[in-house]
C-alpha cells in the first residue's frame, strides 16, 4: 500500500512543497492524455487509496469526490488532447501534460515525485518513482484524479461517437474497439499516429490465415474510402445505398456544401486497370439512379452535387492506398435537377 516514506525522504531534503503526479491514457488508440498534480497535507490519512489500477470504478469515483472536495488537499488536472499526441508524440505529450498538471496548482511546487521513470527537462525539481502510485500517496492520489478525469471524458465523447463504444473501453485497443474501427475508419478523437488506427487493421487474410473473399475486400475498401473521406473533412451520411429500381451508391458523403456520390473501387494487385475503365455504362446508370433516389429523398433539388471515383489499392503487407477521381462525368459541379 503507498505511504509517505518518499514524500518525508523528500523533506527531509529539505523540500517542503511536494507534489505527486501521475497519469492516464498513454495507451488508448483515442482521445487525451491526462495527468493530475496532487499536494497531500502531511496529516492526510486515506486507508482506501491505492493505485487507480487496483480499484474499482466505484471505489475511484468515491476517492475523487473525496480528494477534490478535501479543503487541505492541492490538486490540478490537464488534457492534452489527441492532435497534439499525433504532432509531438505520446510520450512528450505526456510530459507537456504532467508539466500544465504542475503549473495548474494553486501553490508552487518545491519538488515532484513522478510515477515512472524521471523526466527529461522537466520545468521543477523531480524524481521518477517506478511504480510510484503504489508507493507515494501523493502519486495514488494524482493517478486516481487523473484516471477518473479521463474515464468521464471519454464517457462524455461516446455520446458524441456512439459508433465505437467509448465509455466501455475508454478508447483502448480491444476487440470491441479495433471490430468498430474496422467498420467505421477513425473518428475526430482517434489518434492518426498510432499505428493501428494509421493503418485501419485491415489486413487483407482471413480468419483462418487464407485469402479473404472478393466480396469482403470490396467492404473493406469501402471502409477505407469512408475513412479517408472524414480524414478530409467529408461527412459520411450513408453507405452502400439502395434505391427501388435497382439504383445503389457506394457512400454519399458531403464535402462543404458539395454532395458527393462515391463509387469504390478495390484493388489488391498493381497490375489491374486503373479505377474509371471498371465503372461502366452500365454501373454509371445504377449510380444515377441511387443519386436521383437520394435527392428525391432529401426534398432539395439546389444542391451542388459531383459524382468521384475512389480507388483503394489493398497489398498484404503495405499501407492501404487510396486515389481520388473527382467529377467522373468530366463536368463542372453543378446544380441539380437531375443527376444527367
Amino acid at each position: 500500500m503507498p505511504d509517505f516514506s518518499l514524500e518525508v525522504a523528500c523533506r527531509a531534503r529539505g523540500h517542503q512543497v511536494i507534489a505527486g503526479i501521475d497519469e492516464a491514457g498513454r495507451g488508448p488508440l483515442a482521445g487525451p492524455v491526462v495527468a493530475a498534480a496532487v499536494i497531500l497535507p502531511e496529516t492526510f490519512s486515506c486507508p482506501e487509496l491505492d493505485d487507480s489500477k487496483k480499484l474499482s470504478a466505484a471505489c475511484r469515483e468515491r476517492l475523487f469526490a473525496f480528494l477534490t472536495g478535501h479543503a487541505a488537499i492541492v490538486w490540478s488536472v490537464a488534457f492534452v488532447e489527441h492532435e497534439e499526441i499525433d504532432r509531438l508524440n505520446i510520450l512528450r505529450a505526456t510530459h507537456r501534460a504532467m508539466a500544465l498538471a504542475v503549473a495548474g496548482l494553486a501553490r508552487t511546487v518545491d519538488h515532484c515525485l513522478i510515477d515512472g521513470l524521471p523526466v527529461p527537462g522537466f520545468p521543477h525539481g523531480h524524481d521518477g518513482v517506478v511504480k510510484g502510485d503504489g508507493l507515494s500517496l501523493s502519486i495514488a492520489a494524482a493517478s486516481v484524479l487523473a484516471k477518473v478525469s479521463r474515464d468521464r471524458c471519454m464517457t462524455e465523447l461516446a455520446a458524441e461517437f456512439p459508433q465505437y463504444g467509448f465509455q466501455r473501453h475508454k478508447g483502448y485497443g480491444t476487440r470491441e474497439h479495433l471490430e468498430a474501427l474496422r467498420l467505421h475508419g477513425p473518428c475526430r478523437i482517434h489518434r492518426r499516429s498510432f499505428q493501428p488506427v494509421a493503418q485501419l487493421a485491415l489486413p487483407l487474410e482471413g480468419r483462418d490465415g487464407g485469402k479473404i473473399e472478393p466480396a469482403e475486400v470490396g467492404r473493406r475498401g469501402e471502409r477505407i474510402a469512408a475513412a479517408w473521406l472524414r480524414s478530409i473533412g467529408a461527412k459520411v451520411l450513408f453507405r452502400n445505398f439502395r434505391a427501388p429500381g435497382g439504383g445503389e451508391v457506394d457512400i454519399v458523403a458531403r464535402q462543404g456544401e458539395v454532395l458527393l456520390f462515391v463509387e469504390v473501387k478495390t484493388r489488391t494487385r498493381d497490375d489491374f486497370g486503373r479505377p474509371l475503365e471498371a465503372v461502366n455504362e452500365e454501373k454509371r446508370r445504377l449510380i444515377r439512379r441511387g443519386a436521383n433516389e437520394w435527392l428525391r429523398m432529401l426534398g432539395r433539388r439546389d444542391f451542388p452535387w459531383r459524382y468521384d471515383v475512389i480507388e483503394v489499392v489493398l497489398i498484404e503487407g503495405e499501407k492501404p492506398r487510396v486515389n481520388r477521381v473527382e467529377d467522373v462525368s468530366l463536368r463542372e459541379t453543378r446544380r441539380a435537377g437531375r443527376v444527367a
